[in-house]
């Protein structure tokens, strides 16, 4: 244990000089979002003032939250929660909230909600759910803020009117794109799917709705997931990457281990909306899954390429942890060890960040905080800072 957080402090240090030379750089014209841009490394520097308890770091944060605020095209920014204001407005509360930086918008404050408002609308008569880029982003904004109702009841009215309805089986489920070519099918995974669903209800009752939609909504929602449940002997896991309605041949694939697709998106949604509202059936199933998952540590075998969070080893030992953060299960704090390690073993890029790339098409440097250094950086810091991963709420964990 201490010579695995001694090796985490030696790449943490690696990866601060990394994005502390990148701040020093000019800004690039379009300086992007919460998890595809520089705001990311906002986050970075708060939390590692925290843990440094370096006033010089925390002085270089402000400066840099100055930076990003003043940039000439942060008006032409977009409204989702990946790459946008939703992301935005969700990160300066989490950081008042949390005492790590209080970034005054209080003169545009209002005008930035409406705009969200508006994309939210336009995203709904699209019937575009997403998270990452569609209406449930702006949802959790408001959901956080908790300021204003009126666009979460429109977003509750929404999911239920546009549900593909099965009154047999009690299931709800919804068409969206599956791919850049706009083919529709669908998507039960956490980053763009019905688990993102099934967790932004559980978080609105967690905060005291009581709207009857919400809890039919839920409950049909998770008995979809639950319809896509196959032999996890025979396919290596419990779910389909998306959907078994979708490609057949595609549905026999095992799916990988990540936060973004998957068993641990899926199972983790069970579980948390299981203990929302007390169903035994649903924290069991989830549970069961997240601990089969622990066992599977086979690189090849699951799809394993690179260490970001959205679906590399960083993200899988983020999971891990916040489930060891809830249960205490020996299990979960062994796989998050495990993946530890192999968020370290990776850094081999002799040109790369602190040894790190991010495959896209072909392997290449990346900052952001969803698939590059600052998220990896994040979970170095989230380790070593023992209990405190509170941030993990970003990734509607």
């Amino acid at each position: 244990m201490e010579s695995l957080k001694t090796s985490i402090k030696i790449k943490l240090k690696e990866i601060s000089d990394c994005i502390f030379n990148q701040i020093q750089e000019p800004l690039q014209d379009h300086i992007g979002g919460l998890y595809g841009g520089e705001w990311g490394q906002l986050l970075f520097l708060c939390y590692y003032a925290k843990f440094s308890e370096d006033r010089q770091i925390k002085k270089i944060a402000e400066e840099y939250a100055e930076r990003l605020l003043s940039h000439k095209n942060l008006e032409n920014l977009s409204h989702t929660f990946c790459d946008g204001y939703s992301g935005l407005l969700y990160l300066f509360e989490f950081l008042k909230e949390n005492d790590l930086m209080n970034i005054d918008i209080d003169d545009v404050e209002s005008v930035l909600e409406t705009y969200v408002i508006h994309c939210m609308q336009y995203n709904i008569s699209l019937k575009n759910y997403d998270f990452m880029h569609g209406a449930l982003g702006a949802g959790y904004y408001f959901l956080k803020k908790g300021n204003n109702k009126s666009p979460l009841y429109e977003l509750i009215d929404f999911l239920y009117n546009t549900a593909e309805k099965d009154i047999h089986t009690k299931c709800f489920k919804w068409k969206s794109p599956l791919s850049e070519n706009g083919e529709l099918g669908y998507n039960i995974a956490l980053s763009h799917g019905m688990s993102s669903i099934v967790l932004f209800l559980s978080h609105m009752i967690k905060k005291g709705f009581k709207n009857d939609k919400i809890f039919e909504l839920l409950e049909n929602t998770v008995n979809y997931i639950f319809s896509q449940e196959r032999d996890v002997n025979q396919y290596g896991s419990f779910f389909p990457s998306q959907s078994l309605e979708n490609n057949i041949e595609h549905s026999k694939i095992k799916s990988r281990l990540g936060w973004c697709y998957g068993d641990l998106g899926v199972a983790y949604s069970l579980w948390f909306a299981g203990n929302i509202v007390c169903n035994n059936e649903w924290t069991n199933k989830g549970l069961e899954v997240l601990l089969h998952s622990t066992q599977r540590r086979d690189l090849a075998d699951e799809f394993f390429i690179d260490v970001g969070i959205c679906h590399g080893a960083s993200g899988i030992a983020m999971m891990f942890k916040r489930m060891y953060l809830e249960t205490n299960h020996p299990d979960f704090i062994n796989a998050t060890d495990f993946w530890m390690q192999k968020t370290l073993d990776i850094a081999t890029f002799p040109d790369g960040l602190a040894g790190y790339k991010t495959l896209r098409k072909e392997f290449i440097c990346d900052y952001c905080l969803l698939t590059g250094i600052t998220g990896i950086g994040m979970i170095l810091i989230s380790y070593l800072m023992d209990g405190n991963q509170s941030w993990d709420e970003l990734f509607l964990l």
